[in-house]
């Protein structure tokens, strides 16, 4: 009998992954970095902001 060699015998749709769970997370990378981003320049407006009227 052989032995049990899980690279052979388990591929990625045996962890519940597919192609569609693939997807949604890398869209869901993007739209998160896309929220940061947003975030980021919303709070550099505001900065900005407060340094021009301490002036």
């Amino acid at each position: 009998m052989e032995g049990f060699d899980p690279a052979i015998n388990y591929g990625p749709n045996d962890a519940g992954i597919s192609a569609l769970t693939i997807v949604l997370g890398i869209i869901g990378l993007i739209a998160i970095s896309w929220l940061f981003g947003k975030i980021y320049e919303q709070l550099a407006k505001l900065f900005e902001g407060n340094k021009k009227n301490e002036s």
